[in-house]
């Protein structure tokens, strides 16, 4: 079954533009859904990205790394719900082929990747413009960087071209996380 474009899922490369172009820490109303969606997880990988430097802060004290763990929990927790959504805003509007194979990763997850290379991306040029022998180390890692977003962004557009096509479908993701209690390897209670 060949589907075509569809006029509610924006180009991959305007999305890395719009998480490009978001300050962190302040999510804006977006002209969509799924813009908002993606925002809003960028917006939440932006502060889980604060608190894990504040939990490798040498000068953190055990209270304020358990304080940052915790919040790291609870912002990874939301992460997933922001995929979970974001997948399932795609499925309601891109009409798949049930009988094409499925992608190893939904596009919820690439984009997941997406809004966390834009974050190192931002941090590396900031931490380029700092002092001299940081600026040139930094700076170096930017054109890797560069052609890792580039390629994920090709990746993604692909995945929608193929799911469109008919070559592929994708499976909306389901977190299932387990957090604290009992019940779980790890000590978990089912989360969704």
């Amino acid at each position: 079954m060949t589907t075509a474009p569809s006029t509610n899922v924006p180009a991959v490369a305007d999305v890395v533009a719009a998480l490009r172009r978001a300050p962190a820490g302040s999510p804006r109303p977006a002209p969509d859904r799924l813009i908002e969606l993606l925002l809003g997880l960028h917006d939440n990988n932006a502060r889980q990205w604060d608190r894990e430097d504040a939990a490798r802060r040498g000068d953190a004290d055990d209270h304020a790394v358990a304080r940052a763990k915790r919040d790291i929990d609870a912002l990874n927790a939301t992460r997933h719900d922001f995929v979970e959504a974001i997948d399932g805003a795609l499925a309601a509007v891109i009409d798949q082929s049930p009988s094409a194979p499925p992608t190893t990763e939904s596009p919820g997850m690439v984009f997941d990747r997406l809004s966390v290379l834009v974050l190192r991306i931002a941090s590396t040029e900031d931490a380029a413009r700092g002092e001299a022998v940081e600026h040139e180390r930094y700076a170096a890692r930017l054109p890797v960087l560069h052609a890792q977003l580039a390629s994920l962004q090709a990746a993604l557009e692909a995945l929608f071209d193929d799911v469109r096509a008919g070559r592929k479908r994708f499976v909306p993701y389901r977190g299932f996380k387990l957090y604290g209690g009992p019940g779980s390897h790890g000590g978990g209670t089912p989360r969704d």
